[in-house]
């Protein structure tokens, strides 16, 4: 069951187009509603979703066969300060997957 859950059901050349997906890190495939990130030499498979509304910025990630999981939430709404804080949360995954 547990593999059925982390299935990424639509790969990204299946797809006729792809905009805001890759803002937190490239989009391999959605599985469930979740940005999949296959494993790579930097990172294992990453589930993520990331959001930001009325002067908040969120980014919720794990590594669901590393039992990693990492949320971050700043109260500021700054659109440059995503990609640095998405890249940072896919970094301490990696890092800690390797421990």
């Amino acid at each position: 069951m547990r593999l059925i859950d982390q299935a990424a059901y639509l790969p990204r050349n299946g797809l006729d187009s792809v905009f805001g997906m890759d803002e937190s890190g490239h989009m391999d495939a959605m599985g469930l509603g979740w940005v999949v990130m296959n494993a790579g030499e930097e990172h294992p498979m990453i589930l993520q979703k990331a959001g930001g509304i009325q002067g908040m910025l969120v980014y919720l990630a794990f590594a669901p066969a590393h039992d990693i999981g990492v949320y971050v939430a700043i109260n500021e709404y700054d659109f440059n300060a995503g990609p640095a804080l998405n890249q940072a949360a896919n970094a301490l995954i990696g890092e800690l997957s390797k421990q």
